[in-house]
């Protein structure tokens, strides 16, 4: 009996701990990867780059993760981690940072 007990003790936390997912917003700052991923594998919704067309951010769509970002009164951008001085610049033109995806941050840019 107190074996099976012991057993229980060590796989039940075990197969709980496996029934658990990482939340899709739930990330760091810190990049994951030190190589570009599409922004579609952090799942997000990209649209056109941002702030011109050779810029590595993007304007992002309302999608399950992002509808609570989105608002008229802003813009909601995504840039990769990696690309710290990116980052960097959006903050500089007055956006906030808002959640952490996967591999990429989310902005808030003011219109």
């Amino acid at each position: 009996m107190q074996t099976k007990i012991r057993i229980l003790t060590i796989v039940l936390p075990l197969m709980v701990a496996g029934c658990t997912t990482t939340p899709p917003l739930g990330y760091g700052p810190e990049p994951s990867t030190f190589r570009y991923t599409p922004p579609e594998s952090s799942g997000l919704l990209a649209f056109r780059a941002y702030p011109g067309p050779d810029d590595v951010c993007r304007v992002i769509g309302e999608n399950s993760l992002t509808g609570d970002f989105l608002d008229d009164s802003a813009l909601l951008i995504g840039c990769p981690k990696l690309e710290q001085g990116a980052i960097r610049d959006r903050v500089h033109d007055g956006a906030r940072i808002v959640a952490h995806a996967r591999d990429w941050t989310l902005l808030s840019m003011p219109n």
